[in-house]
């Protein structure tokens, strides 16, 4: 042991008064040497550095659970930013493919009607046919775009106007009655529980949502006889229209995907589309000021609208 000169003890009381204060380094070096116990003011000054340490300790244990707390902030927000970089690649990958096929197609045909002059008059029709249906196709993907886009940027345009509920329903019946696809689903709406229901919305746009889930049931309802059940409903603040087919439904594992963009679920029937309907039916939705839901089911598909009975007249 070092000989405990007066500088060694200087040293030593220095020393500690780094960690523990200067009057605690002091008692202690007092009661090491054997000297005094300390007086009342010494012990008073102990106490004193002691609390100042007790609080320093408490805000760093604060700041460090802050510090926490905003690495795992950082960390959902990169996961975020993670998550957004991959669905970025995997939408410009499949707006790519979707554009380039009906062009592949188009240019193709195209080809052999310049340079077939053996082509007779059905083989022209057919491959005239062909490159009709096929702009018809790019025409669509592009309007689809174009319109998620505006309404995305909320750049749109709506205009209001005071309508029933049966009114723009039946306006959707009637266009999706026409399709290809229609003579597959039988469809069970009554009408009249909703005669006197009005809006004041824009009827197109919401016409539009309605069309789109109509034909999404006469294209993907599975079962051996396609059934779409629409019913109305009134709750104290809204006017509900619930679309239920009786189908598979949509598998648990990607009910969270089909408000995405380009997202085709699986299914036994081939995908139809560019898969932009419900994205596109959401956000109108909530331009209106309503809602459009996937109500989970195991009878089949279900999505509900919810329209507020006190619609906003801005436009």
């Amino acid at each position: 042991m070092p000989e405990p000169t007066p500088d060694f003890l200087e040293r030593l009381e220095r020393e500690l008064a780094g960690s523990v204060g200067a009057a605690t380094a002091h008692a202690m070096v007092g009661q090491i040497t054997g000297g005094a116990g300390g007086s009342g003011q010494d012990l008073l000054a102990v106490a004193d550095e002691t609390a100042q340490i007790m609080e320093y300790s408490s805000k760093l244990e604060a700041q460090s659970a802050e510090l926490a707390r905003t690495a795992a902030r950082l960390r959902e927000v990169n996961q975020k930013l993670t998550e957004l970089s991959v669905q970025k690649d995997a939408f410009l990958s499949q707006i790519s493919h979707e554009l380039r096929t009906p062009m592949t197609s188009i240019r193709a045909f195209s080809e052999i009607l310049m340079q077939s002059d053996g082509l007779d008059d059905a083989g022209r029709t057919r491959f005239s046919k062909i490159i009709h249906d096929e702009s018809r196709r790019l025409t669509r993907l592009l309007d689809d775009l174009l319109d998620l886009s505006v309404l995305e940027n909320g750049h749109v345009t709506l205009n209001p106007s005071e309508v029933t509920l049966p009114t723009v329903l039946q306006r959707a019946l009637n266009a999706t009655s026409a399709l290809e696809e229609s003579v597959r689903l039988q469809i069970d709406c009554d009408l009249d529980v909703a005669a006197d229901w009005r809006l004041y919305t824009d009827a197109d746009r919401l016409s539009q949502v309605f069309i789109n889930l109509i034909s999404n049931a006469q294209k993907y309802c599975e079962a051996e006889t396609p059934c779409l059940t629409i019913s109305l409903r009134e709750t104290a603040q809204f006017w509900e229209v619930e679309f239920a087919d009786n189908g598979a439904g949509i598998p648990e594992r990607q009910r969270g995907l089909i408000f995405e963009k380009f997202v085709r679920l699986d299914g036994t029937r081939p995908a139809q589309g560019a898969g932009l309907g419900l994205a596109i039916s959401r956000e109108i939705m909530q331009r209106l000021g309503g809602a459009l839901h996937h109500v989970p089911s195991k009878r089949g598909a279900v999505f509900l609208v919810r329209l507020p009975k006190r619609a906003a007249r801005a436009a």
